[in-house]
């Protein structure tokens, strides 16, 4: 009689890979298109060059004005949530930071966080109370906001400086005198460059892909763990935050600070300007503000001793809003992606397109001032 004996199976160990053969994380390069962008974005830097102290001016002006309405980007691109008070939060860190400098005597570099972080206490205030609130009922919840800041915070004279205001001086840092309007018109830039970086990677973080949830779907958001009011909240603070550290740099573009800016009915106009520019530049986007100032407040700069100045920018923007909203909801960011993906399939007619835009442009601008 024989016994089968069972051998012990033995399994040979895997072998390991060496990290020699592990695939190497493909390295980030340029494409083609990047390098047009950041060609086309140069260009678009260099422009005031020709003109000089007004052509920078006016570059501060479309500049800061781009850093506000990265602040509707946030709030409204984002989370969904329509606010009309980005020019009241500006305000807000104009004054403070007015004071600081103005009456304090702070450094500037003290004096713009400061300003920024002014508004929080009012961005949660008005988070608090709106957060519930959707499409119109929020609108006009923010419009109300504004409108009591106009009048109470905004006419105490004893932080406003009244109706003289705040005079303020631009810092001189080390051989850097940021008096002069080209050396400015640089810190402008770079503050535009870090917080379009900042706000657009903020689209793809935690925060910023639960924003995006919550304004796709508020219930799936909260089946998802989403804290829905939370989220609404921190993007009115971020909100107020970007847009009171741009009023810092309108403090110092103007030098004499006034209250009267931001009153009422202008403050609520110039925040409706804002959400218009965005939503013509792209307002899902962080680059989109800066083709939208680009649009309207370098127009708004140049025609306004016209004498049909008021009536081109406001022709003018409702025909583009109204245009965009119809065929290209993404703007002008939505619309320039296209336009490059058919002068590339068909140059001829791309071509003609790029030319059909700028003599609309260029040509309506100049009847205008023509007729003034």
């Amino acid at each position: 009689m024989t016994t089968d004996v069972l051998q012990p199976v033995t399994t040979q160990p895997a072998e390991e890979t060496s990290s020699d053969e592990k695939a190497e994380r493909p390295r980030w390069r340029p494409t083609r298109g990047h390098l047009i962008a950041a060609a086309a974005l140069i260009g678009l830097a260099a422009l005031p060059i020709p003109f000089g102290d007004f052509g920078f001016f006016v570059g501060q002006y479309a500049l800061i004005y781009a850093i506000i309405g990265l602040s509707v980007v946030v709030v409204t691109g984002y989370a969904g949530l329509i606010s009309l008070m980005p020019y009241s939060f500006a305000g807000i860190g104009a004054i403070i930071v007015g004071v600081a400098l103005g009456s304090w005597g702070w450094p500037f570099w003290l004096a713009l966080p400061l300003g920024a972080v002014a508004t929080v206490p009012i961005s949660i205030l008005v988070g608090i109370s709106s957060v519930r609130l959707k499409g119109l009922y929020l609108a006009i919840a923010t419009l109300t906001f504004s409108n009591a800041l106009g009048e109470t915070f905004f006419k105490w004279d004893a932080a406003t400086g009244g109706a003289a205001g705040w005079v303020v001086e631009r810092p001189i840092v080390g051989p850097i005198d940021f008096s002069s309007d080209i050396s400015f018109y640089v810190l402008c830039l770079v503050a535009v460059g870090l917080l379009v970086w900042m706000v657009e990677g903020l689209r793809t973080s935690r925060t910023g892909r639960a924003m995006l949830a919550v304004k796709d779907n508020e219930l799936e958001a909260q089946a998802l763990g989403i804290n829905v009011y939370r989220t609404k909240l921190v993007a009115f603070v971020l909100s107020g935050l970007i847009a009171g550290f741009g009023g810092g740099l309108l403090a110092l573009l103007l030098i004499t600070v006034t209250p009267s800016a931001f009153q009422s009915p202008l403050a609520e106009a110039t925040s409706i300007l804002l959400v218009t520019l965005v939503a013509i530049g792209g307002m899902d986007r962080a680059i989109g503000p800066l083709f939208g100032a680009v649009a309207l407040v370098i127009q708004q700069q140049v025609f306004q001793g016209a004498e049909f100045f008021f009536a081109f920018v406001g022709i003018y923007a409702a025909v583009v809003l109204i245009v965009f909203m119809m065929f290209r909801p993404g703007g002008i960011v939505q619309a320039g992606k296209r336009l490059v993906e058919v002068t590339k399939a068909r140059p001829a007619l791309g071509l003609a397109i790029w030319a059909f835009v700028l003599i609309t442009n260029v040509g309506g601008a100049w009847l205008f001032l023509a007729l003034s």
